[in-house]
């Protein structure tokens, strides 16, 4: 899969992958603060998922800059050996970020599924035994990074296994119709939509950026909600 990526926005998405990593650290360090007051699993599954969540953002911001500093420096006579320092570098930040985001879901869905533990369960067996044979039996194309080869099933697994997520939240709001449910699910919901606008990033690089807007504004609602317990 190619990725499209506007001109215009490159370097914007890093700057929104860093407020979107801090953001992610203010609510990993908030949940933990209810977490040592309530002492419920669910505010610790989601302290250490938006823990592990935002260092993988982090990381992509870091090497994102990296790459578009090499990029602004590089004329048509610059040496192709700088630009593969830079694209291995994003390949280990990319699977990096992959990795973490995964079980930074594999968080949540024990953090919502609480109420029915053999179907969490059941859903991260399948998680796992699917993440090993894509890792195994997905083979790496030669005619792009290694990052994007696993580009399409990364984000396909992270729809899925955040629509169980978005799905309960939905739930939730209904059943209490409270503002701080709805800041919640539509958190969730955007932070889905994220991964469903990155499945389109080959049709146009308009979807690249509705992606990372989609991520910054569920992060915010997060946040959001969490500030409104605070007080």
């Amino acid at each position: 899969m190619h990725i499209i990526i506007p001109v215009w926005f490159y370097g914007f998405d890093s700057a929104m992958y860093f407020v979107s990593s801090i953001v992610g650290f203010l609510l990993s360090f908030y949940f933990y603060k209810i977490y040592s007051l309530s002492s419920d699993k669910k505010h610790s599954y989601l302290y250490l998922g938006f823990l592990l969540l935002s260092i993988g953002l982090l990381s992509l911001a870091i090497t994102d800059l990296y790459s578009y500093i090499a990029f602004s420096n590089c004329h048509a006579s610059c040496i192709l050996g700088i630009i593969d320092d830079v694209f291995s570098l994003e390949d280990f930040a990319y699977l990096a970020y992959f990795g973490l985001s995964l079980m930074a879901y594999i968080l949540f869905i024990l953090a919502y599924g609480s109420e029915s533990p053999k179907f969490s369960k059941g859903m991260l067996l399948f998680f796992v035994l699917y993440v090993i044979l894509i890792a195994k039996f997905v083979p790496i194309s030669g005619e792009c990074n290694v990052w994007e080869s696993y580009h399409g099933y990364f984000h396909l697994t992270s729809l899925i296994m955040l629509i169980f997520v978005s799905f309960r939240n939905v739930a939730n709001y209904f059943e209490k119709k409270s503002l701080n449910s709805l800041l919640v699910m539509n958190a969730f919901i955007f932070i889905s939509l994220f991964h469903v606008f990155h499945l389109f990033v080959f049709i146009s690089g308009w979807m690249y950026v509705f992606a990372h807007i989609s991520m910054l504004i569920g992060f915010s609602s997060l946040l959001l909600m969490v500030l409104r317990l605070k007080k």
